[in-house]
């Protein structure tokens, strides 16, 4: 049966096709298994409020038995043993079974997340199946080097998977996430240990179902739900674990670095942003303010790379302005699994009042309200579009990443200034410029100190191209050749005669 046209028929399909087809036990050694504790948690849709399901919140012991499936997999199993192109193989049937199950995939990842369903269908999970693709093409691809003998003695270098990896996923982009991690570390051949967003699991064990399909041996990858501060703490702190990925808040990034810095794991983080989008007076302000409504409000401001923070040179200001607010007061909130929705809810409610308690201070601090400021009249998790101006730099909404669909505007005069503006965060993940001066275009982008800056566009994530930070936004890269190079490590041989 495929999935209906209709919000209403999806959910009446989820619930009578998808949901009772999850098995969400913990995924350990190549098969469901019962869980060591008894503790369990519910899984929300942030539309309707209403339970999911109910599944089993991980202990140390499931983490324990997941780090050890893991752990005798790499030492023993055949997957670091395999030939490039086997392992290669593995991952490019995992990516066609992604493909033939995509509509059942997308409608999980966006009843649970509450994101738009045209959205995840249209990008999360077929984003997903490339990165698995593109991996498995580098699966034959990591080779070490000869380089110049000392006298008689040959030198040559040799690239090796680092090991046992804890990919830690946020709730946010659960499957893309997932690929970004897992991809490159299986075609390292590396074994993994997934901790699913406790937030929005469901996806994951999706996936985990179709592991043995795939043909990948028991133990390569594992997952485990719960609660961070329990099956992450246990996750981090394991010996066993030879690489931490994570993707999150800094907060939780320091939590992992001090329960793992004993035994110091190579760690790749990301930890968001506070991203500038800066629109000078000669960019193309109708394309400008498109892509400036998106990177404020798609996925209700939920997003690592959400332009937190736009300037508008003067010249132009109040005209930009203006219609950006028109464009936020226009936008359709509604169930995210109607594809007339532009903006689904916020994720549950304690972040709806931690979105809502940041509006509040930042107008209390002075901030004018042009448009929202409110839990949206339609109830339940769902917050306006809003936009503030008279923002100082230094108060809390200018400094912090919201994660909600919030923007701040601002008026620069020149390049130097909003070169300066832009740099002045703690984070460094992204940003954008609009303008159609190559000369200001290209003297931003080498000045503005983030990992990735979009020219005349925004929101581009390629497999192919690395993706991080500076500063409080993490260390390291997915994606790209830099993914890869996350999860090898090199061993010099030196050979006498």
């Amino acid at each position: 049966m495929s999935c209906p046209p209709d919000a209403s028929g999806r959910r009446d399909y989820l619930a009578a096709h998808v949901l009772p087809a999850l098995d969400v036990r913990p995924f350990i050694g190549g098969a469901f298994v019962e869980p060591r504790t008894d503790a369990t948690f519910a899984v929300g849709d942030p539309t309707t409020e209403q339970a999911l399901v109910t599944m089993p919140a991980a202990g140390k012991a499931d983490v324990e038995a997941a780090v050890e499936a893991a752990r005798s997999a790499f030492d023993e199993g055949p997957w670091p043993r395999m030939s490039p192109s086997e392992r290669g193989a593995v991952l490019n049937r995992l990516a066609g079974i992604i493909d033939r199950d995509l509509e059942d995939l997308a409608l999980l990842e966006s009843a649970d997340a509450g994101k738009r369903f045209q959205g995840v269908r249209a990008w999360d999970i077929p984003h997903a199946a490339t990165v698995y693709r593109y991996y498995a093409e580098w699966a034959g691809r990591i080779y070490g080097d000869t380089l110049p003998p000392a006298g008689p003695v040959r030198v040559s270098t040799q690239r090796e998977p680092v090991g046992v990896c804890a990919a830690i996923i946020p709730w946010n982009f659960p499957f893309a996430c997932i690929s970004w991690k897992m991809a490159p570390a299986l075609a390292a051949g590396c074994t993994v240990v997934i901790k699913a967003a406790e937030r929005a699991p469901l996806s994951a064990q999706a996936l985990a179902s179709r592991f043995a399909e795939a043909g990948f041996p028991p133990g390569v990858v594992n997952v485990v739900t719960g609660a961070g501060d329990v099956a992450g703490a246990a996750l981090a702190s394991d010996a066993r674990i030879d690489k931490i990925t994570f993707t999150g808040s800094a907060e939780t990034a320091r939590s992992i670095t001090r329960g793992s810095s004993w035994r110091m794991p190579r760690l790749t983080t990301e930890l968001g942003g506070k991203g500038a989008n800066v629109v000078f007076a000669d960019a193309d302000l109708d394309a400008a303010l498109d892509a400036t409504t998106d990177a404020v409000f798609d996925l209700s401001g939920q997003n690592c790379c959400a332009a937190g923070r736009t300037y508008v040179q003067r010249e132009v200001y109040e005209e930009f302005v203006g219609r950006l607010v028109k464009q936020a007061r226009s936008r359709r909130l509604g169930d995210p699994l109607d594809d007339s929705t532009q903006q689904g809810p916020l994720i549950d409610r304690d972040h709806l009042r931690t979105v809502s308690g940041m509006v509040t201070q930042a107008l209390d601090d002075g901030a004018r309200l042009l448009t929202g400021g409110s839990p949206a009249e339609l109830g339940g998790l769902f917050y306006e579009p809003t936009l503030l101006g008279d923002v100082s730099a230094g108060d809390r909404i200018s400094r912090e990443e919201v994660f909600g669909p919030v923007g701040c505007v601002y008026p620069f005069t020149d390049l130097d200034e909003v070169v300066a503006l832009a740099n002045d965060s703690d984070y460094g993940l992204s940003a954008s410029v609009w303008t159609s001066r190559p000369g200001t275009a290209d003297s931003f982008a080498e000045r503005v100190r983030v990992g990735t800056c979009w020219v005349n566009c925004f929101g581009y994530f390629l497999p192919y191209v690395p993706w991080g930070g500076v500063k409080l936004s993490g260390n390291g890269h997915d994606l790209g050749r830099e993914g890869i190079e996350a999860f090898l490590s090199t061993k010099v041989v030196y050979r006498a005669p």
